[in-house]
């Protein structure tokens, strides 16, 4: 069952917080994002308080509520910005579905596919909110390295301990974890150097990241096969490569 009242009950306030912001978004300043996070924060907050009561869980939502703002602020459209807002509040949806539903049951795999679901979304807002942040405004490339590296590292360990499958192995989990997140941190980086927006820039951060997670869940479920392996790196170099081909470059004189 992915359906739960109580879950779209907050998943609705989390899209009435969102229509909030969004009806205050005239004029884009530092105090907007500052607000329009704490509003957000606050909602999923509550709302993995009620569902869960466990403050792990309220890690993924919250990656949500701190991101959206972020991206908001770079569409211009009206419609695109509904559309943008209702698609956020299914993710949120998600992430608080899976999240009760692992509380009601920890070995529950549909609720691990929800939360797998909601973190690559997340991971993929993340990354493009960042990037964007980093090149409409003044922000430093370590302070990039140093939030790509965190959100990495956190949701690399939400969603390789979710189910409980891998429990026991908290502390090699915790090391691929930090791993990741150095991974990313380090093509944070070599992305810096490269000429293509943040949507780009986020799809190939997440491509790289997933085919580092697949690679360490499968390790973990000592199921690594190197064939396989093979053909998942080839398959998603080649999206890589057709992401490249086809996206606009962005010259810097």
């Amino acid at each position: 069952m992915i359906f739960h009242f109580v879950v779209f009950l907050w998943s609705i306030i989390f899209y009435l917080a969102l229509q909030i912001i969004l009806h205050f978004s005239g004029e884009v300043t530092l105090g907007w994002y500052m607000w329009s996070i704490l509003l957000l924060s606050v909602v999923t907050f509550l709302a993995m308080k009620r569902l869960t009561g466990r403050l792990k869980d309220f890690f993924l939502p919250l990656l949500l509520a701190v991101t959206t703002p972020t991206l908001l602020s770079f569409i211009d459209s009206k419609v695109e910005q509904q559309i943008f807002v209702v698609l956020v509040s299914l993710m949120v949806y998600s992430a608080f579905i899976g999240a009760y539903r692992l509380r009601q049951a920890p070995k529950d795999q549909t609720a691990v596919a929800l939360m797998h679901t909601a973190a690559l979304s997340g991971l993929f807002l993340f990354y493009a909110s960042i990037y964007g942040f980093y090149l409409n405004f003044t922000f430093p490339l370590w302070a990039l390295m140093v939030l790509f590296f965190g959100g990495t590292s956190l949701v690399s360990y939400v969603t390789l301990i979710a189910g409980g499958s891998h429990a026991e192995r908290r502390s090699r989990i915790k090391l691929y974890s930090v791993l990741l997140g150095l991974t990313l941190s380090e093509l944070a980086w070599v992305i810096s150097f490269w000429p293509f927006g943040y949507l780009t820039t986020a799809s190939i951060s997440l491509i790289f990241y997933y085919v580092a997670w697949d690679i360490i869940w499968h390790a973990l479920d000592d199921d690594l096969r190197l064939k396989d392996t093979l053909v998942r790196m080839s398959f998603f170099l080649s999206l890589i490569g057709v992401l490249l081909y086809s996206t606009p470059w962005r010259i810097v004189v």
